[in-house]
């Protein structure tokens, strides 16, 4: 018997909620376009200006206006009435800082995070300076120039070997132990100032004998010697064997050792090659800039600032060059606020803090590149760079059509004076050119093979023309 199927009670589906789409969240950013990132590291860098120069208005009620002209003048000084030395010291401290980004550049891929470049640095330009007070005057000073640059190269590829070493064979923190070496390099140059010279107050006098040459200015060399570096680096990192090596080991240490690499090998290599460069910065601190030597001021801070330089150009070295240029700008110019400032400005404290804003502001730039923030209204879902971005759209659109209405028919009449007619592509006449018989045949099948739904009658047509073909063949 068949049972009565009303009887049965089915079971009431309860409708699952509707989720609630959050006000902002973030997504993962992919295929960004190069210009679009520097677009908007580039508006991030003008935005952390502006909001530095505001911080300074408010707390002191100087003039923003001449503080902008202060960061520049600070960087490049007064080139527009002839003198060019600011600029020259504006491009020796960007070559140097590139050099220490140089140095850390192959440790990074490697992912050996190397915070001694500071200790790397005191040590070179420490023994730098022991071969200009010891063998200066006794040689010429070519030769004391060789023996302070083999010595500061040793020693600082010595100096990173050691944490190298330990990390190697016994798996230690790289990052404490090579932290912790730049307080003993630091140590070491007291030590030596104060039993050297125990009556001069901890203080080296500068040293005449044992310099490095000067070739026009005593910056150009230095600039030189870091352009050669980093050729040999990039050739190093792009070309080499080693440079192959070194970033397989940063992607996987189970890989290098699958496809017969000695990673051990490698992470002390690698480490004593970017101690050498650092010991190389030293020696052209000590020999071709300071010519003396001080615990706290020597290294100039450029182990830790290299990494921000070197971080924000993704570890490439071209780009290195570029937030090398941009740190020593800011650097540069707000030290030069500070001076014109200096009535209201009494230590370096206010400076620093807008220096921080400004960094902050850059790194912050990275994450927009990584990921996106979404902004949901009325379920459509929108970037925030695009809102950010049609603001100003509309805000400088104006001014934007200005230019355009100024500089487009400038442009065009300078074409029409100077441009020539005989590059133009001329089409070709389409009244001159005869389709004969055959050749509409052919367009014709080629349309049927194309468009499978023709009409029957176009079928007729086509078909009538082959049959008249073949007969006057």
């Amino acid at each position: 018997m068949l049972k009565d199927n009303s009887s049965v009670q089915t079971p009431s589906i309860e409708k699952a909620p509707k989720e609630k789409k959050k006000l902002f969240h973030v997504e993962k950013r992919f295929n960004m376009a190069t210009w679009q990132s520097i677009l908007i590291r580039f508006g991030f860098i003008i935005f952390a200006v502006f909001m530095g120069l505001l911080v300074l208005t408010m707390a002191y009620g100087i003039n923003p206006f001449l503080s902008f002209g202060n960061l520049f003048k600070g960087a490049f000084g007064e080139i527009f009435k002839g003198n060019f030395d600011n600029l020259w010291e504006f491009l020796r401290d960007s070559a140097l800082l590139l050099g220490v980004g140089l140095a850390l550049i192959p440790a990074f891929k490697m992912k050996f995070w190397n915070l001694g470049g500071n200790g790397q640095i005191a040590i070179g330009a420490l023994v730098c300076l022991i071969m200009m007070v010891e063998l200066g005057g006794k040689m010429p000073d070519i030769v004391v120039v060789l023996i302070s640059l083999v010595a500061a190269v040793v020693v600082g590829a010595i100096w990173a070997a050691i944490p190298a070493i330990f990390k190697a064979f016994f798996d230690t923190n790289e990052s404490l132990f090579t932290l912790m070496m730049n307080y003993i390099a630091t140590g070491l140059v007291s030590v030596w100032i104060y039993w050297r010279f125990p009556g001069n107050s901890n203080v080296v006098p500068v040293q005449d004998d044992g310099r490095l040459p000067i070739l026009f200015n005593k910056q150009l060399l230095i600039i030189i010697l870091v352009a050669v570096l980093f050729v040999a680096i990039l050739f190093y990192l792009k070309f080499s064997k080693h440079g192959y090596e070194l970033s397989v080991v940063g992607e996987s240490i189970n890989t290098a050792k699958y496809v017969g690499i000695n990673s051990k090998k490698v992470i002390i290599r690698t480490l004593i090659l970017s101690g050498a460069l650092c010991g190389f910065i030293g020696f052209l601190i000590g020999s071709g800039v300071d010519y003396t030597i001080t615990a706290e001021t020597t290294h100039r801070g450029m182990g830790f600032t290299a990494i921000m330089a070197v971080w924000l150009a993704k570890f490439n070295p071209i780009v290195t060059i570029f937030t090398a240029l941009f740190i020593t700008f800011i650097t540069k110019g707000m030290g030069q606020v500070q001076m014109a400032n200096s009535r209201y400005i009494t230590d370096a404290s206010a400076t620093s803090m807008v220096m921080g804003l400004i960094y902050l502001f850059v790194i912050a730039s990275e994450f927009f590149i990584e990921y996106k923030i979404m902004y949901n209204k009325n379920g459509k879902e929108t970037d925030v760079l695009e809102i950010i971005g049609g603001f100003f759209k509309k805000v400088f659109g104006p001014v934007g059509r200005f230019f355009a209405m100024v500089f487009v028919p400038v442009g065009r009449f300078f074409k029409a004076l100077f441009g020539t007619k005989d590059n133009a592509k001329k089409e070709p006449d389409k009244k001159s050119i005869d389709i004969d018989e055959d050749n509409q045949a052919n367009l014709d099948e080629a349309k049927q093979i194309l468009e499978p739904e023709t009409s029957p009658s176009k079928k007729k047509t086509t078909s009538g023309r082959k049959k008249s073909q073949k007969g006057s063949k």
